[in-house]
């Protein structure tokens, strides 16, 4: 029997034990402090306290692990912005989900990551495209009810508004301020046109 043969059969054990969920824990916390190349199942096992040979019975490789960890996360943001499109004041929400999502070093590991590891970028892709039709939808309903429009779709202003956050955020943990405020405040005058207080 081949080494990937006896790699594919092996016992593994089933996902969303307490175990499990704490490798996953483990995992976006030495991504997010010391970066994706200091993630391997030894580094992981010596953060959360378990024997190396563990982590190989929960995920195939340290790949499927990566993918895992991204995973859970992107449910939780998918959730969040579907909460936030059935509210009340939806846009408002969405660019609170949008300037308030997980920190941007995450990110970034994750997108480098993506670019090494295949089955990472379908879920990246996956990920942000279902999250952009969650923004357009709701940017199409309030664009239809402002009085006049301002001739951007939809689907721009949701790449635009999900790019400045992105850069306030990236920036802000840098230390960057330069020119935040105004740009908040354009978001926040849009804002108040389409979603009035």
């Amino acid at each position: 029997m081949t080494r990937a043969a006896k790699a594919t059969s092996r016992r593994m054990a089933a996902p969303g034990s307490p175990t499990w969920h704490a490798m996953l824990d483990g995992a976006e916390c030495v991504l997010r402090e010391e970066g994706y190349a200091a993630l391997t199942s030894r580094r992981l096992a010596e953060y959360i306290g378990v024997k190396q040979r563990l982590v190989y019975y929960y995920f195939q490789t340290m790949d499927d692990l990566i993918v895992e960890t991204f995973d859970r996360l992107a449910l939780r943001e998918i959730e969040r912005l579907r909460e936030a499109a059935s509210s009340k004041r939806p846009l408002r929400e969405i660019w609170e989900v949008c300037i308030h999502t997980s920190d941007a070093r995450l990110i970034a590991e994750f997108m480098a990551l993506a670019n090494r590891i295949k089955k990472l970028r379908a879920e990246v892709i996956r990920f942000i495209e279902e999250s952009r039709t969650i923004q357009v939808s709701a940017l199409s309903a309030a664009l239809k009810r402002k009085s006049k429009n301002n001739g951007i779709p939809a689907a721009a202003l949701a790449m635009l508004a999900t790019s400045v956050a992105l850069s306030l955020t990236r920036e802000a943990e840098l230390g960057v301020t330069a020119g935040h405020r105004e740009i908040v405040a354009v978001f926040e005058a849009f804002l108040g046109e389409a979603e009035p207080k």
